[in-house]
């Protein structure tokens, strides 16, 4: 069951990520990412703040410091930051998640689960 449930079911979540193509923590807890800016996707790992930023290369990765109140989750193409620390919240998460469609746009359909069509 997902732990991120938006309200639009076009939105994709945790259940929406191939997890074989990522390697992080072990204990992986994926979503794709959508900057709400500049539309770039990313994978993130809300398991351990690790985000795949550049999904053409999915063995690269970056860990993030999410600990304190004022770091948020920045653009790995445009720089522009998440307005909401806690973007994973039902109240914000729609703001930051992006369609199958968009991935598959961004070339990166290969990279859904098989559970989306």
């Amino acid at each position: 069951m997902s732990l991120i449930r938006p309200s639009n079911p076009d939105l994709l979540t945790d259940l929406d990520v191939e997890y074989s193509h990522f390697h992080c923590c072990g204990d992986e807890d994926l979503v794709f990412l959508r900057c709400p800016d500049c539309g770039h996707i990313v994978v993130f790992c809300y398991e351990c703040d690790t985000l795949f930023p550049d999904l053409a290369h999915t063995e690269t990765s970056q860990g993030l410091s999410l600990t304190s109140e004022a770091h948020r989750v920045a653009c790995s193409v445009c720089g522009a930051e998440f307005k909401d620390r806690y973007f994973l919240r039902p109240e914000n998460v729609e703001r930051y998640l992006p369609t199958a469609n968009q991935v598959r746009e961004a070339g990166f359909g290969h990279l859904l689960s098989k559970r989306r069509p």
